[in-house]
């Protein structure tokens, strides 16, 4: 059975999908630096490079855990590092959950739309997944665009927190995207 970990790389039309690197620290601040962006994430803003190394690329994305994927979304044509995305598959369930943010400077081209279209694909396609679900802060209304125009449909409001959870079924995604699989 494959499972998100058979996935490294991920090649789109115009972005890589790939493991962050320490390199890729100085263009990671951009957002983790920003309170408008960290405001949506469970983290702390970053004050310096180090910190970011430190904190988010070792203790966060270098930290494996089974059938999650952290992926770094990379500009193909140039690998600049722009945003991040995590791919996190429950066996048990057969289902994944979806998050994700990009640096301010790339909101708006399609980028993150492009980033999960493609991890829908593998997700229902490749992996066989029953349904993919999205969540987001309920005042974050960029994050809420992507499954809006995705096609996902909205689940409930979290019990627990202010998040809205959205979810895609294999077959409205089938029938969405007119695929036999």
């Amino acid at each position: 059975m494959k499972t998100i970990d058979d996935y490294n790389e991920i090649l789109t039309d115009r972005l890589l999908l790939r493991r962050v690197l320490l390199t890729d620290a100085s263009q990671m601040y951009q957002w983790l630096s920003d309170e408008n962006t960290v405001q949506w994430l469970s983290g702390t803003l970053n004050t310096s490079i180090e910190n970011v190394e430190n904190q988010a690329i070792k203790s966060y994305f270098w930290q494996d855990v089974v059938n999650t994927k952290k992926y770094g979304i990379a500009l193909k044509e140039t690998n600049e590092l722009i945003g991040s995305i995590d791919f996190r598959q429950n066996i048990l369930k057969n289902n994944a959950e979806i998050g994700y943010v990009l640096t301010p400077l790339q909101r708006g081209k399609g980028f993150m739309h492009e980033a999960v279209s493609n991890l829908l694909k593998i997700g229902f396609t490749e992996l066989n997944l029953v349904d993919i679900w999205i969540s987001h802060d309920i005042e974050n209304i960029s994050s809420r665009h992507i499954p809006e125009r995705l096609g996902f449909e909205q689940a409930k409001i979290s019990d627990t927190s202010d998040h809205i959870v959205w979810h895609m079924s294999s077959e409205q995604y089938r029938e969405k995207y007119q695929m036999d699989f």
